[in-house]
């Protein structure tokens, strides 16, 4: 029997209320991401400022696994093309020739202008994602006390190696030790180059003071640093600040490369076809690119090599 009020639902007014698919709403953060959003910085000219603490990756299992997980990958950025355009984990992440990279690379040494031009299209990136609990963030307060996933790039990976090596200080420091790390200040400016914009980290820094880990009470509100013992959390509060590390809502495990699927593997080749002009009778090539395809009206590809360091190959973003 159908419950009265269902039939009130169904037809009443109720209806109006189950629309939310017209509503353009983007969910921040669904997927545990940490993001600088440099629009809710309250002075521009100061950028965002926020502090983090990066932590150890303590498995499910209760196993300790790497401290970050690091993945390259390219974006393609065909402007009037946006069904093959996006995203695409790179084969080198797994010690293979990269389809990608290759074609980037062919298209950028070729002595044909229209052809380097077209390579624009084609970013790379290297990123690292780690753990982090945002102790401070005045432009996203909700998210203070939580665990997520911070991704960074070469920028603020040197900076975890220069405290590694005690290049600030002095005193070697592994931010990610629970009893003697560091937190960390980010600070973001938006700068311009050209018609690009993208945000600046260089001015981000570790604090100068080795602390603990600060757990967060989140009926109180406060943080508190865990105590100590020789150098060691104190054994009394081990179980609790194992139980506080698990207290996420995604795993590292999540961003782990992935080799590209057979539709992916298919656009590759429609990308190819598209940047190099060449294409079968449907418009995209059949095969995986190779030197071949950059012989465009009787030009070769150079003997020149691009020797440039990977994380640098374009900025960070």
């Amino acid at each position: 029997m159908t419950n009265l009020d269902e039939m009130d639902d169904l037809f009443g007014s109720d209806l109006n209320n189950k629309m939310d698919f017209l509503n353009d709403k983007k969910t921040v953060n669904s997927d545990g991401v940490y993001r600088i959003d440099l629009t809710k910085a309250k002075d521009k000219k100061k950028g965002y400022r926020s502090v983090i603490r990066l932590l150890p990756n303590l498995t499910r299992e209760g196993k300790v696994g790497q401290a970050a997980i690091e993945k390259i990958a390219h974006y393609v950025d065909i402007k009037n093309q946006k069904e093959i355009s996006g995203w695409f984990d790179s084969s080198k992440n797994f010690n293979e020739k990269c389809p990608l990279t290759d074609l980037y690379y062919n298209m950028v040494n070729s002595k044909n202008a229209i052809l380097q031009e077209k390579a624009k299209c084609l970013k790379y990136t290297k990123k690292y994602y780690s753990y982090c609990l945002v102790i401070e963030d005045e432009q996203q307060p909700e998210l203070v006390g939580k665990i997520m996933i911070f991704q960074y790039g070469k920028t603020i990976k040197d900076k975890i190696a220069q405290e590694k090596n005690g290049e600030i200080t002095g005193m070697p420091c592994n931010v990610f030790d629970l009893s003697q790390g560091k937190d960390f200040v980010i600070l973001v400016k938006e700068i311009s180059t050209g018609d690009e914009s993208y945000p600046d980290y260089k001015n981000s820094m570790f604090k100068p003071d080795v602390t603990s880990l600060s757990l967060y009470f989140p009926d109180k509100g406060v943080f508190k640093n865990v105590p100590t013992v020789d150098g060691k959390v104190d054994p009394k509060v081990q179980s609790q600040v194992k139980d506080f590390l698990l207290k996420r809502d995604h795993e590292l495990e999540e961003f782990l490369p992935k080799r590209l699927t057979e539709e992916q593997q298919m656009k590759v080749n429609q990308i190819s076809a598209y940047l190099t002009g060449k294409s079968s009778s449907d418009g995209f090539s059949k095969s995986s690119p190779t030197s071949d395809d950059f012989e465009l009206d009787g030009i070769v590809t150079s003997g020149s090599v691009v020797t440039k360091d990977e994380d640098d190959f374009f900025s960070d973003f």
